[in-house]
Order: C-alpha cells, then sequence, then structure tokens
C-alpha cells in the first residue's frame, strides 16, 4: 500500500487580480487554500473544482444545525476505524479542492494530523443544498466525488425543491457508486420518515430529528 500523504502541489501564480488580497486562482496550494479560507472574514469557503474559483456565502444556521446533528448521528454509528468530521477540506485530483458538509474517513490519518482529506479515505460525503450554490451542490461536486472513487453520496434538502411531491422538508436522498463509476439512489428519506441504511455504514436517517432545534 503506497504511504499516505498531506501534501498538494505547493505552487501558484503569482499576478492577483487588481483591488483584490486573493491570488489569481491557479495551481494553488494546500497552504494557500488554507490561507484564503481563513482570510475570509465574512464566513465565505473558497473551493476550487477543475480550476474554477467557487466563492460560497457562510451557510445558513439550520444549514448548520442539520449538519452538526447528522454528523453526530454518522459518528456515533461509525465502526471504530472510520470518523465523521464537518468543515475540511478535501483534495481533488490531487490539488485543493473542496470542503463538504461532512465527510466520514478513516480515523488512522486524523489521528496522525493530516491537514487534509484525500479521496481515497473517504466512505461518504454529504452536502446540504444551498440556494445559492443549487447546480454546484447537485451536479458539480457529486460528479467529481464519483470521479474520484467515493463510494457513498448523501445529498440533504432543506428548501422546496422540483420534484418534491409529497415529501416534507428535509429529504435526504443517499447514493452509492457503482460499477460504472456513477451514482446511483439508494433512499429518498422525507422528514416524518427514520430510515435504515445500510451504507456506508448501518445507521438510522431521520430527516425531521436532524432538524429539530
Amino acid at each position: 500500500m503506497p504511504a499516505r500523504s498531506t501534501e498538494a502541489p505547493m505552487q501558484a501564480h503569482e499576478a492577483r487580480a487588481a483591488g483584490s488580497p486573493w491570488r489569481v486562482p491557479g495551481e494553488l496550494g494546500v497552504e494557500e487554500w488554507f490561507e484564503l479560507n481563513a482570510q475570509a472574514d465574512d464566513g465565505s469557503r473558497y473551493e476550487l473544482i477543475d480550476g474554477s474559483l467557487i466563492v460560497s456565502p457562510a451557510p445558513l444556521p439550520m444549514h448548520q444545525w442539520i449538519g452538526d446533528n447528522l454528523r453526530a448521528a454518522l459518528h456515533e454509528a461509525a465502526p471504530e476505524e472510520l470518523v465523521a468530521i464537518t468543515a475540511a477540506g478535501l483534495l481533488l485530483d490531487g490539488r485543493p479542492g473542496v470542503i463538504p458538509v461532512v465527510m466520514v474517513v478513516d480515523r488512522q490519518p486524523i489521528r496522525e494530523g493530516a491537514s487534509v482529506v484525500r479521496p481515497e479515505w473517504v466512505r461518504l460525503v454529504v452536502e446540504i443544498v444551498s440556494r445559492s450554490t443549487t447546480m454546484t451542490d447537485r451536479v458539480v461536486k457529486p460528479a467529481k466525488y464519483a470521479e474520484a472513487g467515493i463510494p457513498c453520496f448523501w445529498r440533504v434538502e432543506t428548501h422546496p425543491f422540483r420534484g418534491q411531491a409529497a415529501d416534507r422538508l428535509p429529504v435526504v436522498f443517499t447514493h452509492r457508486l457503482d460499477e460504472d463509476g456513477q451514482y446511483q439512489l439508494t433512499h429518498r428519506i422525507g422528514a416524518g420518515e427514520a430510515v435504515a441504511v445500510a451504507e456506508p455504514f448501518k445507521v438510522t436517517v431521520d430527516p425531521e430529528a436532524l432538524a429539530k432545534v
């Protein structure tokens, strides 16, 4: 098994956009990516997908509440070798990438002090759809996660959406990666239901409980 690494390319364009404190998006290194997010005093998140810089505003309190509750439920149900974490950077294509809402990852690299997560450590990634990043959360990120070989992807809808039908919000969609590298829907769980999900491990998903304040 190859040695684990937390490093990424450490080159960046030196030019800066006029009037901007940030480097022009390019081959940003991990530390520069961290700096980009650390200096965002309005809570915005900076992600890089295929060289494109995606800026997301600070999430709404309910978005964070659901994410925190889901992380806690996953962490409690996870086997000893796995942990559930939030707000951690995930490399894509070996370069700075995205900051998923929740990830379930191998415990060992976290214990060893990894500064950023590599896709091969990830068993599940979760995104909660925001109105400002709907296409990214529903289409762009899942495609990149599938490309990276992450076995499970969950999406949480908290706002009315096309095809919602009689489901009450929030609605959780769970997917697993098939042999062709595509995510296939395994469960659609609306508020008022509590469903036992088998992957990436046995855990009961109760959307109504996740949103209860």
